[in-house]
């Protein structure tokens, strides 16, 4: 009885994981009819047809790269008597007295930019921003986290598409300062590419509901309003509003061609923190949103691309099922003699090949040199499936609806290899899974050498690449944990004047267009 029921609990997983999978044919086909959209822009508006913005910067503990952010704000260019600047500081360290010195530098020299420090933290980022609304009355919001660089033209390549009275939120797509640093950057930036390619750019122009992605954004105040405000029950804020702003008959555009640079995390435990948060966050929208979506007008299609969207990272707790089953099915195909293993097989290639046609399509659509990037895809998996034991527990706290902080994602300004981060303050908490992680990894390589004993070839691959992954990511867990590589070379400043008289006057550029941009 045990062994067919868990044969059972082991094919409704892979049916599940196939169902999201074969999703992802539909929105690869709406990213090609659309593609040759990408470069089409409304009309620029004229200088007199310009409204006023402001920026809204929230920051928590940012002492490294402030000084980045607020130099990129000030280099906008937009007319100054309609431009204002809200450092959101949420800050609890040195970064509130570093941030008050760089406002008065910017201050003195003409801009409008103030600085707004709250003495708690409630709302995490969602009550920042709510507070800062409450000082302005512009008509446009541009939002920009402390790890992003804003391009020059953002407003002006922004703003024309708000022309159109039903768009309430313009997004941007991200770029990345140092994808390059690591086989954990690369590997990082392939699934980022994926989502900013293929499902922003499948879901807006095919009409289907999408989020916003929380910074590289530009919102109408009046669609923030009109949707329910900022609301801090969920640690997803921008998928939140999104959902709740469409719902109320607004429409999000995605504009691809417009590049925003950002920083991504060298270190595991960060990125951990950031996946975590990224995925608890979008079941908790879940969570609350979908009754709202299926009691909505919408039609059946539109119904269900919305829930998928919103249910996509429920799959990881299915991931992490499979990963715990695999082995066992192993053993009882070999016991049992039932020939499952070489269908299980052909299955995890048909399904390999749909994730890869997936990524290479994004890759292709951004980059020249595509197919040397695509040399990393199998680091890609291999982290996707180690991260599987973090992100199932974020999904399952979710849906349990039990409560965490915003954890917030340590920045280092790295936008060089070599730049070492190790003993910078903000270290990530080293994450707990690490031991699950482990546990999974010495668990499938035991199931692996069973099946190379007992002559099960077929299921090999499944195991070589989840053995694989459990291994990469607590493998990286202890590495950056124990923090085995030497300190980063930087000038050794205590003093507030000290950092701002160190932070480099050199504008910091956004990187070139892509080559789907070049087109």
């Amino acid at each position: 009885m045990i062994p067919r029921t868990a044969l059972v609990i082991y094919g409704i997983a892979l049916l599940l994981l196939s169902l999201v999978s074969l999703n992802r044919y539909v929105l690869v086909s709406l990213y090609r009819r659309s593609r040759s959209r990408w470069l089409d822009h409304p009309p620029a508006l004229g200088e007199s047809e310009l409204p006023r913005v402001v920026v809204q910067l929230p920051i928590y503990n940012e002492r490294y790269v402030l000084g980045r952010l607020l130099r990129s704000a000030t280099e906008l260019d937009y007319p100054r008597d309609l431009l204002s600047i809200q450092v959101l500081d949420d800050s609890t360290d040195d970064t509130v007295e570093l941030a008050r010195s760089l406002v008065g530098r910017y201050r003195a020299q003409g801009f409008d930019i103030t600085h707004i420090h709250r003495d708690d933290r409630e709302g995490f980022k969602s009550g920042a921003l709510a507070n800062g609304l409450n000082h302005t009355s512009a008509e446009f919001i541009a939002l920009f986290d402390a790890d992003f660089v804003i391009p020059p033209n953002f407003l002006r390549a922004m703003v024309p598409y708000m022309r159109d009275q039903k768009v309430g939120i313009a997004q941007g797509r991200w770029g990345y300062l140092n994808e390059e640093y690591s086989t954990l950057t690369r590997a990082t930036v392939m699934g980022l590419d994926a989502q900013f390619a293929i499902e922003q750019t499948g879901r807006s122009f095919g009409g289907l509901l999408l989020g916003f992605n929380g910074t590289g954004t530009l919102l109408r105040a009046r669609c923030i309003e009109e949707a329910g405000g900022c609301q801090h029950d969920t640690i997803t804020e921008d998928l939140d509003l999104s959902y709740r702003a469409q719902l109320a008959g607004w429409r999000i555009e995605y504009v691809p061609s417009v590049v925003c640079p950002s920083e991504l995390p060298a270190d595991v435990h960060g990125l951990k923190a950031q996946q975590f948060r990224w995925t608890k966050g979008t079941q908790e929208t879940a969570k609350k949103m979908l009754p709202a979506l299926m009691r909505s007008n919408l039609t059946p299609w539109l119904k269900l691309q919305g829930a998928l969207h919103l249910l996509s990272n429920s799959t990881y707790p299915i991931l992490l099922l499979v990963g715990i089953i695999n082995p066992l099915v192993v053993v009882i195909a070999h016991h049992n003699h039932i020939r499952i293993a070489w269908p299980i097989s052909a299955y995890f290639i048909f399904s390999l090949f749909g994730t890869y046609s997936y990524h290479a399509e994004a890759e292709r659509a951004l980059h020249r040199d595509w197919l040397k990037r695509m040399v990393y895809f199998p680091a890609f998996l291999a982290q996707s499936i180690g991260l599987s034991v973090n992100n199932a527990k974020a999904a399952i706290e979710a849906w349990l609806g039990i409560k965490s902080g915003f954890i917030r994602t340590p920045k280092y300004d790295l936008t060089r290899r070599g730049q070492r981060w190790q003993q910078l303050k903000y270290r990530s908490r080293f994450s707990g899974t690490v031991f699950f992680e482990l546990a999974m990894a010495v668990y499938t390589s035991a199931g692996l050498g069973y099946a190379i004993v007992s002559h099960e070839y077929g299921a090999t691959p499944f195991l070589i690449l989840f053995g694989a992954g459990y291994w990469l990511v607590a493998g990286y867990s202890i590495h950056h944990g124990l923090g085995c590589v030497s300190w980063i070379k930087r000038p050794n400043v205590h003093h507030v004047e000290e950092i701002a008289e160190a932070i480099s006057p050199e504008p910091m550029r956004a990187p070139a267009m892509s080559a789907m941009s070049e087109r």
